[in-house]
C-alpha cells in the first residue's frame, strides 16, 4: 500500500501538502490539489482513517454497521439502538455495508473518518484479525451476533444453536416428520449454528432421515 511520502514524491509536493489535501484542513492551490489527487488515484493510496480518528476528540456520535437496512430484524435493532443512545446524548450514524469483506471494511473506515466515538457492528465478513487489529488500535466497538474469543468482552452473541434445537423439537413433538430448514448463507456463523442444532434432535428420531 502506498504511503504519504510516496504520494508526495509522485506529485512533486511536500508531505504536509498531501496531508492538507487529504484532511481538508487548510487551503491548497488548485494546481497542487489536482497533482495530489492524481497521485493518490494512480498509486491507489488509502488514508489511515483509523489513526486519524483516534487522534481527534470525541464527537458524540456512534457508528452502526449492518449489512442492510430493510426488513423487521434490522429496523427493530436500529430503532432500539437509536432510542437508547439518544437517552445518553449520542447521535447515530448508520451504514448499510453489504455482504463482502471489502464493503464492510469501507463502512468501518468511513465511520472512523467521521470520528465516531464507538462502533456497533453486525457483520460476518470482517475477519477476526481485522477486528482484533481495531481493538489493538483502541477502537471501541461491540459485535452483535458474532463471537471472537480474543474479543469476548465486546461480543453480544445470540444462542442460535439453542434456538434451532427448540424449534426442531417443537415441530417433532407436534408430529411433523418432513422438516425443511432454510438457513441462509452458510458462511454466516448464525446460519451454521442453527443448522447444526436442527440436525441434533433429528438424529435421535430413527424414523426420520435427513437430506442436504
Amino acid at each position: 500500500m502506498a504511503t504519504i511520502k510516496e504520494v508526495s514524491e509522485h506529485a512533486g509536493v511536500s508531505q504536509a501538502t498531501v496531508s492538507r489535501v487529504i484532511n481538508g484542513t487548510s487551503r491548497v492551490s488548485h494546481d497542487k490539489k489536482l497533482k495530489v489527487e492524481k497521485a493518490i488515484q494512480e498509486l491507489g493510496y488509502r488514508p489511515n482513517f483509523i489513526a486519524q480518528a483516534l487522534a481527534s476528540s470525541r464527537s458524540g456520535s456512534i457508528g452502526v454497521v449492518v449489512p442492510e437496512l430493510g426488513g423487521p430484524f434490522y429496523s427493530s435493532i436500529l430503532h432500539n439502538i437509536e432510542s437508547k443512545l439518544r437517552q445518553y446524548g449520542y447521535h447515530v450514524i448508520v451504514t448499510a455495508c453489504g455482504n463482502t469483506e471489502r464493503e464492510q471494511q469501507e463502512s468501518v473506515e468511513f465511520l472512523l473518518s467521521r470520528r465516531v466515538d464507538a462502533l456497533i457492528m453486525h457483520t460476518q465478513h470482517l475477519t477476526d484479525d481485522y477486528l482484533i487489529n481495531l481493538d489493538e488500535q483502541g477502537v471501541v466497538f461491540v459485535l452483535i451476533n458474532r463471537f471472537v474469543p480474543e474479543l469476548k468482552q465486546s461480543c453480544i452473541e445470540i444462542d442460535n444453536e439453542y434456538g434451532g434445537k427448540l424449534a426442531t423439537e417443537h415441530l417433532l413433538n407436534s408430529g411433523h416428520t418432513r422438516i425443511a430448514c432454510i438457513t441462509g448463507p452458510l458462511e454466516k456463523s448464525d446460519a451454521r449454528g442453527r443448522l447444526q442444532a436442527i440436525a441434533q434432535p433429528l438424529k435421535k428420531q430413527v424414523s426420520i432421515t435427513t437430506k442436504p
